[in-house]
């Protein structure tokens, strides 16, 4: 299926067709002529009028600013602010164009964003009914009203942060295979061998240039986080000078382990001894057939082998399970959703699969668009796992996912990730070391600014001052 769409307000366009995507999953997007168009007018200085057309049918809508939501106009964030305002309206104005002529609605309403729960803080902390904004302004359901809600409540013990807080991010981007559904920059381990001491090497350099800043600025780090790609693929030798020189004061220290296949005696002893707090031991489904169909080279005896071992130690286990994966119905859902439960891990998260450009899965055409089929999916999972004793505690969304849901993260009473809250809410800086990695600073109102390291291993490994001269200089 084909959609001519234009618009002109073209800021907005990447918006726009994130809506239209969730309505029509298998569309070509093409921006000449104008089966689809959207017309912006500025009335008064607050007041815009929107006129959505598509063939004979059409929606005329005025709407003014939350006033609410509006910096100061003085602020030097006026702009930025009011510019998300007429995005958010707009984009309910073609939510509402697009129900009509599909009979059809979604979960999150108009919502495309990756932190609805980062929009329902904001809505609380400006004394706004944030329930009935998402309800009735943003046209989001009642239940993921009711988790946005529950994540939020539950986010208190790591939401608010100091001034001096930051938290530590180190990627690994070497895995021992490449999943069918990833889209990382993540590179396999048999086509960069020769490169990966290398890589460790600047690893440690930056390493070691964020522990000056860190004591130059006198700040305290709360959480370390070591993703991927997968970290434990590294060699042991290259694994414990990772895993050391990560090591910081701090109250939580991740490793995103992930495969099972990867995880050996030698791993978690090493992280033992380096003091870390939290690992995931990730099966993403407990069906064999479908282990095989998206290339994870381990077996489910293996996922319960390296569980049983990692509980000897005094680890916080993380296990990640993926809804609609290629041909599992939903019964073979529910069965990973059952073991995943029946193990009892500190935190369960339930993705949804996002089919990003790069994935085989992608590549290959697979459809990931049943809406009926992810909905039961993720709404047995929410209520077994719910019903079993965890608490929802993040959650983010991705462009192209199936149903257009969700990625949830549950934990049992006190075992919520830090990191993953701070990520997530964007309340914390986060200094950011490896190739891809993103370092975010805040300062004081509310400005984030960004700087990211390159992505790929080769530039990486070309830019060793660079990028030690750019992180200095971003966090003097």
């Amino acid at each position: 299926m084909k959609i001519n769409f234009s618009s002109n307000a073209q800021d907005f366009d990447n918006d726009y067709k994130d809506i239209l995507r969730a309505f029509y999953p298998q569309i070509i997007l093409d921006d000449n002529g104008e089966l689809l168009s959207l017309e912006l007018q500025q009335i008064e200085e607050n007041i815009f009028d929107c006129l959505i057309k598509c063939n004979n049918s059409k929606v005329f809508r005025r709407f003014s600013l939350d006033k609410v939501f509006l910096a100061d106009k003085d602020s030097e964030f006026y702009d930025i602010k009011r510019n998300a305002q007429i995005k958010r309206h707009s984009k309910v104005a073609l939510y509402d164009f697009l129900v009509e002529l599909t009979n059809q609605s979604l979960p999150y309403g108009s919502l495309t964003g990756i932190r609805p729960t980062k929009l329902y803080h904001e809505a609380l902390s400006k004394g706004v009914d944030a329930d009935d904004y998402f309800l009735n302004k943003l046209k989001v359901s009642q239940g993921k009203v009711d988790l946005i809600r529950n994540i939020c409540n539950n986010q208190r013990v790591a939401y608010c942060v100091k001034a001096n807080e930051v938290d530590i991010f180190v990627n690994i981007p070497i895995c021992v295979s490449r999943c069918s559904y990833c889209s990382f920059i993540s590179a396999e381990l048999k086509r960069v061998k020769q490169f990966v001491t290398p890589y460790c090497d600047i690893l440690v350099d930056e390493l070691r240039c964020t522990k000056k800043i860190i004591d130059k600025m006198g700040l305290k780090v709360s959480s370390v986080y070591i993703g991927g790609g997968t970290p434990t693929s590294l060699d042991d030798v290259n694994f414990e000078r990772i895993i050391k020189e990560s090591k910081f004061d701090c109250q939580e220290y991740t490793i995103e382990a992930g495969r099972p296949d990867t995880i050996m005696k030698s791993k978690l002893d090493i992280m033992s001894k380096y003091g870390v707090t939290r690992i995931s031991v990730n099966p993403q489904t407990f069906n064999q057939k479908t282990l095989d169909v998206i290339g994870r080279s381990h077996t489910v005896d293996e996922i319960y082998k390296v569980y049983n071992l990692a509980k000897n130690y005094n680890f916080d286990i993380n296990m990640d399970l993926i809804a609609m994966l290629p041909d599992e119905s939903f019964e073979d859902f529910r069965h990973s959703v059952d073991c995943a439960i029946a193990l009892g891990p500190e935190n369960i998260t339930v993705h949804t699969l996002s089919l990003k450009k790069g994935s085989t899965l992608k590549i290959d055409g697979y459809d990931n668009s049943s809406f009926d089929l992810a909905n039961s999916m993720v709404d047995y999972a929410r209520s077994a796992v719910e019903n079993s004793g965890y608490l929802p505690y993040y959650m983010y969304k991705q462009k192209y996912m199936s149903g257009n849901l969700e990625n949830v993260g549950y934990c049992k009473d006190g075992k919520a990730c830090i990191y993953n809250i701070h990520i997530m809410e964007e309340v914390s800086s986060i200094i950011a070391n490896g190739a891809g990695g993103i370092s975010k600073r805040i300062f004081d109102g509310d400005r984030l600014e960004r700087l990211a390291n390159p992505k790929g291993l080769d530039v990486y490994l070309q830019r060793r001052e660079k990028i030690i001269e750019d992180k200095e200089k971003f966090f003097s």
